[in-house]
């Protein structure tokens, strides 16, 4: 498994850190539909992908990168 972070604002301009989790099983590059991809915040939280834009499952946290 490989990681990768990168920066993301929320809609107050607040800064956090995505981390794209991505299974060696994928040498394609990483789109939102790949089930070997997954997407969390630095205290685990998972995040859904659409674009550009990443959202808590919940729907409480809306981020833009």
């Amino acid at each position: 498994m490989s990681f990768r972070q990168f920066p993301a604002v929320d809609a107050d301009g607040n800064d956090y850190v995505v981390i794209e989790f991505k299974s060696e099983q994928s040498n394609a590059p990483a789109t939102a539909a790949d089930p070997h991809v997954r997407y969390e915040l630095a205290d685990g939280q998972r995040l859904v992908r659409d674009g550009r834009v990443f959202r808590l499952e919940d729907g409480g946290l809306t981020l833009t990168i």
